[in-house]
């Protein structure tokens, strides 16, 4: 009887090969579309580090997003994709105000191996204190890391 060790090692390892194949690949990118705000200070438009930052969501998740967060130059807003608006509670050093995003939502493929996730497009803004502003400064939400709005103070 002939040894067929190299036959069968070959034909293993191109089994291997081909299942290796199969098995997904990990996603790596960034899977949550977030609105993205950065701080200006009012009247001259100069890009400003906010002190302290609290946000949290209202009616919904009302967890902590930035909980007394310090020396902050931006910041992002998680949106519900289940939802057409969103309301968060936000505290600028001592400045507060209730924010509520107006948007719509829809589907968009990351890759082949991060599936689809939700991009938004932002309709408006309401707010309740005039002591902050928000100027819209690109609707499109996505998971690109881009400003969305201006936040003023």
């Amino acid at each position: 009887m002939k040894y067929k060790g190299p036959l069968y090692l070959t034909i293993i390892s191109i089994i291997i090969l081909i299942l290796s194949q199969c098995a997904p690949l990990p996603c790596t990118l960034e899977t949550d579309a977030k609105l993205k705000a950065n701080f200006f200070r009012t009247g001259t438009g100069t890009a400003i580090i906010a002190d302290t930052v609290t946000l949290y969501g209202i009616g919904r998740d009302t967890s902590k997003i930035y909980d007394n967060a310090t020396m902050l130059k931006s910041i992002s807003f998680p949106l519900d994709s289940g939802s057409d608006s969103c309301s968060f509670f936000i505290k600028l050093n001592s400045l507060t105000d209730t924010i509520t995003f107006y948007y719509t939502n829809y589907t968009h493929l990351i890759s082949k191996e991060c599936g689809y996730t939700f991009y938004h497009s932002l309709d408006s803004i309401k707010h309740r204190k005039p002591v902050l502003d928000y100027n819209i400064m690109n609707r499109n939400i996505t998971t690109v890391n881009a400003e969305n709005i201006r936040i003023f103070y």
